[in-house]
């Protein structure tokens, strides 16, 4: 994702969302809480099952860990990453995840129109090739499953 447009409010390490009980952070997506990264929390404010955390490194709004965790090195990286209220860079996480939800309902089409043509065809060969592209589509589609693309 491009980082150009962050003004370092250091709202993203302010804000971290945590599920301490089924050990998952909601950063790029949902992400598995690892212990390494569960170190470097301060538990904030807890709202349900979510825990804003902040990070211990944080300072003057960047970070001053030497030894930076990939996952904070590479955020956002997904175009579904959650952002604090008012990052700058949500424009730039919506258009990316807006350009994936169109290209998912544009493999759910061609699924569509395959499926058709798989009953169609005699070939075996050509069947198969078929049933391949389907089958990578789906992959593809079901890759973005935890975000809603059975939905899109």
């Amino acid at each position: 994702m491009d980082k150009l447009f962050c003004i370092k409010c250091g709202e993203c390490c302010r804000k971290i969302p945590v599920n301490f009980n089924r050990n998952l952070i909601y950063r790029d997506g949902i992400q598995p809480l690892t212990e390494d990264f569960k170190e470097i929390l301060s538990p904030v404010v807890k709202n349900g099952e979510i825990t804003y955390c902040i990070c211990k490194y944080l300072r003057e709004n960047l970070c001053s860990n030497p030894n930076k965790p990939e996952i904070c090195t590479n955020y956002p990286s997904s175009p579904f990453a959650y952002l604090p209220d008012g990052c700058v860079q949500a424009g730039n996480v919506f258009i990316e995840s807006e350009k994936i939800k169109q290209r998912v309902r544009k493999l759910k089409e061609e699924i569509i129109d395959y499926n058709i043509l798989v009953d169609t065809i005699s070939n075996k060969f050509e069947r198969n090739g078929l049933l391949k592209i389907i089958d990578r589509h789906k992959k593809f589609i079901e890759k973005y499953s935890e975000y809603g693309s059975n939905d899109w």
